[in-house]
């Protein structure tokens, strides 16, 4: 945000992306072609800021909802895979990326980016899935419906969770009902090119790190990595 010019929540659209980023390991650009969507989000929360990382999670029920509401999926086709991918009916359609920021003036703010495969796909090199666009997998309405439902299901997110008391229990649990994985023996690729194996039991309900059974029987929390099936690409 440059020159103070965002001071109230914005919504930011791009026709096509060349040079966005990802962020963890392995993090590279992204880049979207025509026809998809890649929006950003400006919010300035009034909930305390040590919380404001589980808007995260809030994000990924939000588009999950347009997905069953807008675009007509079965609430079962649509998945969460932690930390921030959505998928329809096994398949990568989505990607959300949360960071703070600060205006000229020093007030603190944050930026969701959100990008949904609406008419076309990436391929996926090294991974256990594959990504594929809403076209191909049944939505044939307008880019418009699905931009008009993001803004709604953001705003009244939005306006939840500064309403929403901390610890995030019941947002963390809601997003745990639609988590992949939950239960299953996955890795969890850290930063150093260091690793966890072991079962997924879940989300920490007070602070929202994935729950990690390990094969001394040990739960370990995981507050950031990537994840992928045992065996599998990330």
């Amino acid at each position: 945000m440059r020159a103070g010019e965002i001071n109230a929540p914005t919504l930011v659209m791009a026709a096509e992306q060349t040079a966005g980023r990802g962020r963890g390991r392995g993090a590279g650009s992204w880049s979207t072609n025509r026809g998809n969507l890649a929006v950003s989000f400006v919010h300035f929360p009034t909930s305390p800021q040590a919380d404001w990382f589980a808007l995260s999670y809030a994000a990924g029920l939000a588009l999950a909802r347009v997905l069953v509401e807008v675009c007509g999926f079965d609430e079962a086709d649509v998945g969460l895979k932690w930390p921030n991918d959505v998928f329809v009916r096994g398949a990568k359609i989505g990607g959300l990326l949360l960071e703070t920021t600060n205006t000229p003036q020093g007030v603190p703010g944050l930026v969701l980016g959100m990008g949904v495969n609406l008419a076309h796909a990436p391929r996926l090199d090294g991974a256990a899935y594959r990504a594929a666009n809403l076209r191909q997998l049944g939505y044939q309405g307008p880019e418009r419906s699905v931009v008009l439902g993001l803004i709604e299901a953001w705003d009244s997110t939005t306006r939840r969770f500064d309403r929403m008391q901390a610890p995030r229990t019941s947002l963390f649990r809601d997003w745990q009902s639609r988590a992949m994985y939950l239960n299953e023996a996955i890795t969890v690729r850290l930063e150093g090119d260091r690793q966890k194996v072991g079962v997924f039991l879940g989300l920490d309900e007070r602070s929202g790190a994935l729950l990690l059974k390990l094969a001394d029987g040990r739960i370990e929390p995981v507050v950031a990595g990537d994840v992928g099936l045992l065996g599998g690409g990330a």
